[in-house]
């Protein structure tokens, strides 16, 4: 069992105190030629470790003054070796990084202290690349310090760490955009960039979420297993649990064929369902891309206001069409799709309304009524809204309808209020008429008394 040993610093603290002229030879530390190596290991989560904790060998060792400087100049020299004795153990083998972190990382006693995960390692070994690494002694696979450095390992809260949420992508990357070696292993690199383009990678690399999903997020991470199509709905559904709820109520969760989440949302051609898509766009950004709208088009169709709020859905259902077809492929004998057509036309004209309500609410408020309870109504119809996504996952048109018309209720209180309010305000300027007419008249009375009486008062003057 490895035991720790006294740290790089009380080496040195130790050579310091020593008395001058004990040894011929300069007593070193390995910080004193791995210079490189020292300072990032200065700086890790192991910086209180030695460095024989990893590679045996001795603590200091003696060397004469004229040889130091060979050695330290021996990183640019790799035929001049030094003899570090017996006992040191050397670069572990990459097979064998697994065991060497898990003497310490599957230790209960020694990880307690840190509050750290104890079963990682036997979590590994149950991962692709541990069976890979284990069954076929193929040491090109992930182990340990690919993952999270050697010399340079830092907690995953650091920005620098490889293990942070945020490099992650890139941490996988290395081994799983490099085409040469994908291809040994029949992998495909695509799903890099699928990701990064998809709304988690959008999240992730665009808007610094770092609650967005990253391949350890949906793969695990010491036990990294692709989910199969069976698992991927329950994957998903730790983070939209709902949607996956209603999910499974659907037809589509009965059918073995079926692949579940990523079928609709990362599928298509060509694809390896790391490209998730979002087919519903957020309320807020409906309202918006439905006013830009209206600045180029005062009156448009229903079809330019379906493609102005939802402009990828086209696209999306283009992408995910062809497997729908593998079971569905009798359109016109197929009692499913017309049920499917109307489900989608319910959704889409509820969504019209809301845009349009919400448009002319904000209208509204831009001039001198009061519209604070419409917006709190507004709100409300969000909340309607944003529920119809996951219920549609249910394929069940009555459970749509239902929401449609609760939606479709608050738009029609809110317009209503409107409407009311509107017609107050008009009959107040209406009741202004007659008054502002007696001003007026009242106005001229006066200027024209005022005339005569300057008239009068000039002829006085003559």
């Amino acid at each position: 069992m490895i035991k720790r040993h006294v740290s790089v610093t009380a080496a040195i603290l130790a050579m310091a105190l020593a008395p001058a002229g004990a040894a011929a030879d300069d007593v070193v530390t390995c910080a004193t030629c791995h210079t490189d190596e020292a300072e990032d290991f200065s700086a890790s989560a192991h910086k209180d470790f030695a460095c024989r904790d990893c590679h045996a060998g001795e603590a200091t060792y003696a060397v004469a003054p004229a040889d130091l400087g060979k050695y330290v100049r021996s990183r640019r020299s790799p035929e001049l070796k030094f003899d570090h004795g017996a006992s040191f153990a050397g670069k572990p083998a990459r097979a064998d990084v697994p065991t060497l972190c898990g003497e310490c990382h599957a230790d209960v006693q020694r990880m307690n202290p840190f509050g750290l995960r104890t079963d990682q390692l036997a979590r590994y070994w149950t991962s692709g690349h541990g069976t890979t690494l284990k069954e076929k002694g193929d040491d090109r696979v992930a182990v340990c310090i690919d993952c999270h450095g050697a010399h340079d390992i830092l907690p995953a809260r650091e920005p620098m760490s490889r293990a942070n949420p945020a490099n992650v992508p890139d941490t996988c990357s290395v081994c799983h955009a490099n085409q040469a070696l994908m291809s040994e292993y029949g992998l495909p690199v695509e799903v890099v960039s699928e990701y990064r383009n998809s709304v988690h990678g959008k999240l992730l690399h665009e808007q610094g979420d770092l609650g967005a999903p990253t391949c350890a997020s949906c793969h695990g991470n010491h036990a990294a297993m692709p989910p199969g199509f069976k698992t991927v709905g329950a994957v998903c559904g730790r983070c939209h649990q709902h949607a996956s709820e209603l999910f499974a109520t659907s037809i589509h969760a009965t059918q073995e064929e079926h692949k579940g989440c990523v079928q609709c949302h990362g599928g298509g051609e060509d694809r390896h369902f790391h490209y998730i898509e979002r087919i519903t766009k957020p309320p807020g950004m409906m309202i918006q891309r439905y006013a830009r709208l209206l600045k180029s088009n005062a009156t448009p169709s229903d079809a330019q206001i379906a493609e102005s709020i939802h402009p990828d859905a086209k696209k999306i259902v283009t992408h995910a069409l062809p497997t729908c077809l593998a079971c569905h492929e009798e359109l016109e004998e197929d009692e499913s799709l017309p049920k499917l057509f109307v489900l989608l036309d319910d959704i889409a004209e509820a969504e019209r309304y809301y845009v349009q309500t919400a448009d002319r609410l904000a209208k509204v408020g831009q001039g001198v009524l009061l519209v604070d309870n419409q917006r709190f109504l507004l709100e409300d119809a969000n909340t309607h809204l944003i529920a119809l996504a996951p219920i549609q996952h249910t394929l069940d048109n009555e459970a749509v309808a239902t929401k449609v018309a609760e939606l479709n209720t608050v738009c029609d209180q809110i317009n209503a209020e409107l409407d009311e309010l509107e017609t107050g305000l008009r009959q107040r300027h209406n009741a202004l008429i007659p008054i502002w007419g007696f001003a007026g008249c009242f106005s001229l009375v006066l200027y024209t008394k005022f005339k005569i009486l300057k008239r009068d008062w000039v002829k006085r003057q003559r």
